[in-house]
């Protein structure tokens, strides 16, 4: 019996365009980290090792490669939070996270302007930030932060650690991990707010 255009809309994408889509998806990335969303769709494939035509088959052009690659940021960083979640220790737990973020942010440095539009909300964004209060409760509640810290307090310190090295002044984008150094020690139960 032949699939009708509605049966075949609904099947899952094939092995190998999954396939093809992850390395587009990696080659983009590293091409915006080196070069910024100035980067050309050729130089993509390259670095993928597909043809550019099989890139846009899948992504119509740079904004829908950019709005891909936001969705797949948005659930790695869900993932690092809940990994984070998994250690025992609160305090190393929310600096594992932190330090994830840090990381997170200096690999799209060049390019983070192009996705702060496109950053998709919803339902993993939503538990991201509850797994973030989970994180800054744990550590107050082991006395690691001050009693009076609170999530949003940690969210403005990831919006801070953003801004850090997003800054085109800051080539030593590593100027992040000391940043937050600092102000995990003044967040501290020792510390006064």
């Amino acid at each position: 019996m032949p699939t009708t255009p509605a049966a075949s809309s609904a099947r899952s994408p094939r092995r190998d365009a999954v396939r093809n889509d992850a390395l587009v998806l990696a080659a983009a990335r590293a091409i915006f980290s080196e070069q910024g969303t100035g980067a050309s769709m050729e130089s993509i494939a390259a670095r993928a090792g597909l043809g550019v035509g099989t890139i846009y088959r899948r992504f119509a052009g740079k904004d829908t490669l950019l709005d891909a690659i936001s969705r797949l940021l948005v659930e790695e960083l869900d993932d690092a939070a809940a990994r984070a979640l998994e250690n025992p220790d609160p305090a190393a737990a929310l600096e594992e996270f932190l330090g994830y973020v840090g990381e997170f942010n200096a690999e799209k440095h060049r390019y983070a302007a192009a996705l702060v539009d496109r950053i998709p909300g919803g339902d993993v964004a939503a538990r991201t930030s509850d797994k973030v209060r989970e994180l800054t409760a744990r550590a107050v509640a082991a006395g690691s932060l001050a009693p009076n810290v609170t999530a949003e307090d940690i969210k403005t310190l990831i919006v801070a650690l953003r801004g850090i090295i997003t800054d085109p002044a800051g080539e030593s984008s590593r100027q992040w991990q000391r940043f937050l150094h600092i102000h995990l020690n003044g967040l501290s139960v020792h510390a006064t707010l």
